[in-house]
């Protein structure tokens, strides 16, 4: 059986530290019990595809979405997090491993893919918020 818990941890991690920029986890993220400055993301566990293996299969595997939202002020800042999570996520070195590892408790991460770009919420940007979302797969391996 794969727990989401442990990737969903890993992510997190991963888009706070490749990006430099706070991430929250279903919510506005809090840097010292204080709500972030913007910009900052917002990680959303989305559904998955277990395979079709017994739940005490150690070698289960499982495909799990994720949501990524980007809070700006301005649309160059949504921009340039968004892009900076891109390739958090996705970015190979030439050799093609990953440029960011993800290391999740019990899990090995075989795949990440890109799903979908939503795009920017612009009309927001009008109370000088700017919003975006963009959704990743990643398939492991208990």
């Amino acid at each position: 059986m794969i727990d989401r818990g442990p990737l969903t941890a890993a992510v997190q991690d991963l888009l706070a530290r490749a990006t430099g920029r706070p991430c929250g986890l279903g919510e506005l993220p809090l840097v010292d019990g204080e709500p972030a400055e913007l910009p900052y993301a917002v990680l959303y566990p989305l559904g998955g595809t277990p395979a079709a293996t017994p739940f005490v299969d150690s070698w289960a595997e499982a495909t799990l979405t994720y949501q990524v939202t980007v809070v700006a002020r301005r649309m160059d800042q949504a921009e340039w997090l968004a892009d900076r999570v891109r390739r958090a996520v996705l970015q190979r070195t030439a050799s093609g491993a990953w440029v960011n590892g993800l290391e999740a408790s019990g899990l090995y991460v075989w795949a990440r893919r890109q799903l979908a770009d939503d795009g920017f919420d612009s009309e927001s940007a009008k109370d000088c918020v700017v919003s975006g979302a963009q959704r990743f797969q990643f398939s492991v391996t208990g």
